[in-house]
């Protein structure tokens, strides 16, 4: 690993950004990412089920996921949200406050259209609406965690960012299923709204410092100038594979196990913990190893990453025993390591990209590749098990890893910014 000091702030354009941030600040950020996983929870969990529910064909269902489509193509118009603002409001809140009031919104009216038969199309439009405004809010609430965070600040609002999403994920796929007989359909996403409708109340009440640099001061953003960046090749191969580690080694994992004969109630509650280990475990100390050097952060989960896909690798060769206790250790080191790896990572970007002059736009696209990267891996490992056998899967996957650090490595002499 590199001995960069990625505690130290670059001289950038605009005011230095901060090592730290209030607490109303972090508040702010937490909530905007929490409210960010509510619709893919929705969309990748919840309203498949209560539509199966009202009688709706798998056909239809299958494409309900396809409203995550707004994360992998939010680049298009990330430099819209770098560009375009209302001075009085704030720049990032010019586009925050109108998107969670646009999420909210369409959170009330999924609470009154029907889940099936004419009124089906018109709920799928408000679930694809609000993932729109969501994904467009995630650049505006990235550019401003990184123009106004460096060093520290950026590794607390990256744990904050993962497990954010990752627990409005939860509430929103598992959470509303958990209590969708008891409330209703209406009672469930209406208090869904509640949360965006809440952090509407937080953002306007907080004061966005004004920056100086971007748009309105001669500089318009522009996709084209993201790809002229020094480092950002290196950069986006490293967005497409980091998150493979998690997506890939839980698709992968759970269907081994529905392989060696696990009801599929066990097979959730292993998915629940895998979860709940990365928010407990997983993420905190990923911010707090990224506080120190994120590149050695990444590193390490990496590597431990590569040891849990060992682990799987001997209980699908038979060496260990697939019971609760091996496949918890597993899935538990899986978790960490993806913790560990996805908030060092998010917090290379976010310093890349405030140390530029189009936060926003920087960011979005290689978050993108992000996205994209987790849905190909998720999918090539699977496809790789059902061709090569479970063991062999897992044990490439470990190697992988091993040579993914080396490339993490060069990446960290490489890549000439830091904040």
């Amino acid at each position: 690993m590199s001995g960069i000091d990625n505690t130290m702030p670059l001289a950038a354009t605009g005011d230095a950004p901060a090592e730290g941030g209030s607490s109303r600040f972090f508040l702010l950020i937490g909530a905007l990412y929490f409210t960010q996983g509510l619709p893919m929870g929705l969309s990748m969990e919840a309203v498949p089920v209560l539509m199966r529910q009202g009688g709706v064909s798998l056909d239809v269902i299958a494409l309900v996921p396809l409203a995550g489509l707004p994360w992998i193509l939010k680049f298009f118009w990330a430099p819209l949200v770098d560009n375009r603002w209302y001075a009085g409001l704030g720049r990032r809140k010019s586009w925050i406050v109108p998107m969670q009031v646009i999420l909210t919104a369409c959170l009330i009216l999924l609470a009154f259209l029907p889940l099936e038969g004419a009124g089906l199309w018109m709920a799928v439009t408000a679930l694809a609406v609000g993932a729109i405004a969501s994904a467009t809010q995630d650049t505006a609430t990235d550019g401003l965690a990184a123009e106004q965070l460096a060093g520290r600040g950026l590794a607390y609002a990256n744990a904050l960012q993962v497990g954010g999403m990752m627990a409005g994920f939860m509430v929103g796929g598992g959470g509303v299923l958990m209590v969708a007989d008891t409330l209703g359909q209406q009672g469930v996403f209406l208090l869904l709204a509640l949360f965006p409708l809440l952090t509407v109340a937080i953002a306007l009440s907080w004061h966005e410092p004004p920056r100086s640099g971007g748009a309105k001061d001669g500089g318009r953003a522009r996709l084209a100038d993201t790809f002229k960046r020094p480092g950002v090749f290196l950069l986006l191969a490293l967005a497409f594979i980091y998150g493979g580690a998690h997506a890939g080694g839980l698709s992968v994992s759970r269907i081994f196990l529905v392989d060696q004969g696990w009801s599929s109630q066990d097979t959730g509650l292993v998915a629940t913990l895998s979860g709940f280990v990365m928010l407990a475990i997983g993420c905190p100390l990923g911010s707090a190893l990224a506080a120190r050097n994120r590149w050695v952060a990444m590193g390490t989960g990496m590597m431990l990453a590569a040891t849990s896909f060992a682990a799987w690798g001997l209980i699908a060769g038979g060496m260990l025993p697939a019971g609760w206790l091996s496949v918890s250790l597993a899935i538990g080191l899986l978790s960490v390591a993806s913790g560990c790896i996805a908030v060092s990572a998010a917090t290379i970007i976010m310093a890349f990209g405030g140390a530029g002059k189009q936060a926003g736009t920087d960011v979005t696209v290689l978050q993108s590749a992000n996205v994209l990267g987790e849905m190909v891996i998720a999918g090539l490992v699977v496809w790789l098990a059902g061709r090569t056998g479970y063991a062999v899967t897992f044990g490439g996957a470990a190697v992988a890893l091993v040579f993914a650090v080396l490339f993490v490595s060069r990446a960290a002499r490489a890549i000439p910014v830091t904040r």
